[in-house]
């Protein structure tokens, strides 16, 4: 036993440092193999009788309609006015639009009010009485379309397609009509092929199943040409059965905010609106979409501002830019798949007809820059960007590569909207290779603590219902069935989505977290409500990290939400765990191709610590890309040489860095030789992968549970351990080599990923000439190899002596010595917390 004292060497802080905001990377990579939907596109609704006819003027119309416009929009939805002597009010736009090139729509809201059963033109009166439209009076409503349709056609304007009714799902008190799901089936198969234009239906408030499910008989299919539908009410999925039998899907109306009475502000409030209108016109292009339509292009909520609610009268609007993201480059060309990393970022891409161009459409709602690399299906040299901030709108750029690439990479500011184009150069190299992904730290891995906990928490690759009767991970409540015991200390829970459906809206309300705390009992934490932008492959992640499970968290019981009426459907991926740094393993097979998008993507990213090559043929002679401290597993007969391969189970040679990231091998392994060199600065506490022997010039020394030091002949595989020398110290040697957690209730913890430190967690450290463990008092990371301790104490150092006595409880009595802390003072708590004290002279250590 020997006290530590080097009173001339400096805090051992390598394997630490302060945690730092650097640029943070994503990746998006784009499929053309899996062509979606074309893209018909974009556009917004004028001559409402509520903004006054004439509201735009010709100039306003060509900043949002055309070729050439500031929007880019080719699509324009005319209200139809009651009553046939007042449809010459919007023929002048409709000439206008026509003149344009543009797709023109048209829209009835009301009819007559003598065909109706309330007899206004109101969906609903003041007195709650609901209006349909008469079934004797069917006849006259199809002949009152066809007619507006031929006196747009004898005054030159030639409509593209018209619709049946406005919102028959909504009862408005404005003009408006109730249809049923099967009444709009009905009039649209017996009336629809009366109508000289192209037929849209039924344009409801919500994309609802009960409508699309009507529409889908065949002898009302050959009825109609476009189904229509709003997206304020949800989208659900049945309409993508008409996709398939030949129908296009349009979203016809929407908007955020038109109340009048709302704050002004969060009309204007960037961070929210921006992003939300980004994210509903997208959420509609993954869903197969066609077209999307806004609400009024002149509106202070619209494309163009009016004057109204600080907006500048025909100026265009946040929203409008956010337009032109997509109609002045997507209109025409094809979505195409788009599988964005777990960045937080929104998007989808598109090819154009010749298949020389790709554009994809982006958000960064987030905070932080990104650096995203766009893995493209085609080489290019050339690209540009078009980028909308709070403080600018459409800024274009010439995107700078050097040379050729298939993997350009591009910064996305924070809370921007980005159009990337790329044109190609060449063609990329064709590649049947199969690639995926193992996440380590599954929760389907961990193991419960009872018996009676059941299997429910197995959720890698499951679908499972989740609402205010279906929850996540288990339905229980307290632990009296046990709970999932987690077997480290993690920072984030993250349920990879592969698909999500909702009977109504993508949101989960008072979502809420039960589990087990550091000092056993079951604690909740409410995560608030969430909204879902993205429908697919994107991720549901839950900070675990003491920042917000303040009390710890060793073991998850259930995740609840309160929806009733959004019952959501969700397809898992992978469910995992993780500590700070995400360490992954993949697996590659087939012919290798250097440039194939899993070969780019698992070989440039250091998260990939472990690749399973067993499976590829052709690999040449040297991989240039072996780097770091990842293992790859080759087939025997690969022939290739180089540190770090691993064939039938054995490493000829193991070469590990502390500068070379996670170390966190799939599966154990046999090492002739393994090294790891380490920088040691007087002391410093270490855990190695392998059982090493003492390196040269160098003291090892072993630290139990009371802070007795007791020196090592070797040091074993897995085990924290302090090492005292100076300079470049390697550790070597052979055997076999795996991955191993510390548990969770050890003092000393170490790791071989990188991993978060928060505010009370302790790390070596020398003080005044003693080593000890200084507490943190800033957040921090802990770097691969390193160790970090938990105390139940609140001494800011705790120093390592060998002299400390270990006891399990002590009461301080008047009639015994006088107890202080390490500061000197005198302590009168009846019985002492956890921490070093100093009694009669010596110092106690109370556990």
């Amino acid at each position: 036993m020997r006290k530590l004292f080097i009173a001339t060497m400096a805090i051992a802080m390598a394997f630490l440092s302060v945690a730092a905001h650097a640029q943070r990377k994503a990746s998006i990579r784009i499929d053309a193999r899996t062509p979606h939907q074309h893209i018909t596109g974009f556009g917004a609704f004028v001559c409402s009788p509520s903004f006054t006819y004439g509201h735009m003027s010709t100039a306003d119309i060509s900043k949002v309609w055309g070729e050439g416009s500031i929007v880019g929009c080719n699509i324009m939805r005319l209200y139809i006015p009651i009553g046939k002597n007042n449809w010459g009010q919007s023929l002048q736009t409709a000439k206008n639009a026509k003149q344009m090139g543009l797709k023109v729509f048209a829209s009835p809201w009301g009819q007559p009010a003598e065909w109706k059963t309330n007899g206004t033109s109101n969906a609903k009166n003041n007195d709650g009485t609901l209006g349909y439209l008469k079934k004797e009076n069917w006849p006259d409503y199809a002949q009152y379309l066809e007619d507006y349709v031929q006196y747009l056609r004898n005054n030159g304007v030639e409509l593209d397609a018209i619709s049946i009714q406005n919102e028959p799902d909504w009862p408005a008190s404005y003009a408006g009509c109730l249809w049923s799901a099967n009444d709009m089936a009905e009039f649209v198969k017996t009336y629809g092929p009366k109508i000289s234009c192209k037929v849209m239906a039924p344009e409801t408030l919500a994309v609802s199943d009960s409508y699309a499910n009507a529409l889908n008989k065949d002898d009302v299919l050959e009825a109609f040409d476009i189904y229509g539908g709003h997206q304020y009410g949800g989208i659900q999925n049945s309409y993508k059965k008409l996709a398939q039998k030949g129908k296009e899907l349009w979203m016809t109306e929407y908007l955020i905010n038109w109340n009048e009475n709302q704050p002004s502000s969060r009309n204007f409030d960037y961070a929210q609106d921006v992003i939300n209108f980004f994210s509903a016109i997208n959420v509609c292009m993954l869903g197969d979409f066609n077209a999307w339509v806004h609400y009024a292009a002149k509106r202070y909520y619209g494309l163009m501002g009016d004057g109204q609610m600080g907006t500048a009268n025909g100026g265009i609007t946040k929203r409008g830019y956010v337009m032109a993201h997509f109609a002045r480059f997507v209109t025409g060309m094809t979505r195409i798949d788009a599988v964005l990393g777990d960045s937080g970022l929104e998007g989808s891409a598109y090819l154009s007809e010749t298949g020389d161009t790709v554009v994809a459409v982006l958000a960064n709602p987030t905070e932080e820059e990104l650096a995203l690399t766009v893995d493209l299906p085609f080489y290019t040299q050339e690209g540009k960007s078009y980028t909308t901030l709070k403080g600018r709108s459409f800024r274009q750029a010439e995107l700078k590569m050097e040379g050729e690439t298939c993997r350009p990479v591009v910064d996305m500011p924070a809370q921007s909207v980005v159009t990337l184009l790329f044109v190609r150069s060449s063609d990329r190299q064709a590649s049947d290779m199969k690639g995926g992904v193992a996440r380590f730290n599954r929760l389907d891995d961990m193991k419960p603590t009872g018996s009676g906990f059941g299997t429910t928490y197995l959720l890698s690759g499951k679908t499972k219902t989740f609402d205010h009767s279906n929850a996540l991970i288990s339905s229980r409540t307290n632990a009296a069935g046990g709970y999932v015991a987690l077997d480290n200390r993690y920072s984030e829970l993250v349920m990879e989505v592969k698909r999500m459906t909702s009977t109504l809206n993508y949101s989960s309300s008072a979502t809420t977290l039960t589990y087990v705390n550091d000092k056993g009992q079951v604690a909740k934490h409410n995560y608030g409500d969430l909204t879902f932008a993205q429908h697919e492959n994107f991720n549901l992640v839950f900070d675990l990290s003491p920042n917000t499970l303040k009390d710890g968290c060793r073991g998850l019981i259930s995740i609840t939400n309160n929806n009733w009426s959004s019952v959501l459907t969700i397809t898992f991926g992978d469910v995992y765990l993780n500590s700070g740094s995400t360490p992954y393993a993949a697996q590659l097979s087939g012919a290798y191709v250097a440039d194939d998008s899993n070969v780019l993507d698992f070989t440039t990213d250091a998260n990939c610590t472990s690749l399973d090559m067993t499976g590829v043929t052709g690999l040449p002679a040297t991989l240039p890309w072996m780097q770091g401290n990842r293992v790859v597993y080759l087939p025997q007969d690969s022939g290739v040489e180089a540190d770090n391969v691993v064939v039938n189970g054995h490493c000829a040679s193991l070469l590990l860095d502390e500068a070379g990231g996670d170390f966190r091998p799939a599966t154990a392994f046999d090492a002739s030789q393994a090294t790891l060199p380490l920088q040691v600065e007087g002391c410093r506490m270490v855990m190695v992968p392998f059982a090493a022997r003492i390196p040269e010039g160098a003291k090892a020394y072993a630290i139990d549970e009371h802070l007795q030091l007791s020196a090592l002949a070797s040091i074993p595989a897995h085990t924290p351990v302090l090492v005292e020398g100076q300079g470049t110290v390697v550790f070597a040697g052979s055997g076999e080599v795996g991955y191993a957690v510390s548990p969770l209730d050890a003092t000393l913890r170490g790791t071989y990923a990188a991993t978060p430190l928060f505010k009370g967690d302790y790390v070596l450290e020398c003080r005044q000439g003693q080593w000890g463990f200084a507490q943190m008092a800033v957040e921090g990371v802990l770097h691969p190899f390193g160790v970090y301790a938990h105390f139940d104490s609140y001494e800011e150092f705790i120093p390592l002596q060998a002299d400390v006595l270990a006891v399990d409880k002590v009461e301080v009595d008047a009639r015994q010595p006088a107890i202080y802390d390490l500061s000197g003072r005198r302590v009168h708590n009846v019985t002492l917390a956890p921490g070093v004290y100093i009694s009669n002279g010596k110092k106690v250590y109370v556990k």
